[in-house]
């Protein structure tokens, strides 16, 4: 390699460097969002921090992530926590119940059970989209899980969205079977999977946008 060649590969804005960056920032991400979401009520604030700066990220927007990520948690927190507690509400019930299930020691219809596992089903479909949803738009905690749920199942989202939440899951699968993987997913584990995510519900987002916008333009003319 010449050395032309190799200023241009370490240089500021080169691939090395800019790898480096984004493995740093990934790194600083996961570790913020662990630590603040430990009081379990700021996690929904935290997530929806961290989603911002993923999305700034993946459109290769300048910041400083760990100035943005706290300036993010305080102006959304309200919304976010809200938003959260709701969702942590239902998430606990349908797991107490899955929970009831799995041990059995009381006995449901298997039409109940059915049901129960079809709406977590449907709730984790929800959740893969609540805080980028909350990081994205500045809206009400109902509207927030109204277009969650909406994203969640737009076109072929379905299939996107399970493709998202197995991202999300594989890494602690494989921590609870490989002890060597629980310091890569103390490190990257939570921001790595989003990151990666972005790029999977971008293209949802920027669908949904253009629907809206079509849908305010034909009311102006009405």
């Amino acid at each position: 390699m010449s050395s032309e060649e190799n200023n241009g590969f370490l240089a500021v804005d080169g691939p090395f460097m800019r790898t480096m960056e984004l493995v740093i920032n990934l790194l600083l991400l996961n570790l913020l969002v662990i630590v603040c979401s430990l009081p379990i009520v700021t996690a929904g604030a935290a997530f929806t921090a961290m989603h911002h700066q993923l999305y700034r990220m993946s459109k290769n927007m300048e910041g400083y992530v760990v100035r943005d990520f706290l300036k993010d948690l305080k102006s959304n927190f309200k919304t976010s926590t809200v938003t959260w507690l709701l969702m942590f509400a239902v998430g606990l019930f349908l797991a107490i119940d899955l929970k009831i299930f799995w041990d059995g020691g009381v006995s449901f219809p298997a039409a109940f059970k059915w049901v129960i596992i079809s709406f977590s089903v449907i709730y984790l479909y929800g959740l893969v989209y609540l805080f980028p949803v909350l990081a994205r738009y500045d809206t009400t905690p109902k509207k927030a899980i109204k277009y969650s749920f909406v994203m969640a199942f737009h076109k072929t989202g379905i299939i996107k969205t399970l493709i998202m939440i197995a991202l999300y899951v594989a890494p602690w699968i494989i921590a609870m079977n490989v002890a060597n993987f629980v310091l890569a997913n103390f490190l990257f584990g939570i921001s790595l999977p989003a990151y990666i995510n972005v790029f999977l519900y971008r293209k949802t987002f920027e669908d949904f946008e253009k629907r809206e916008d079509a849908t305010d333009e034909k009311g102006e003319e009405n």
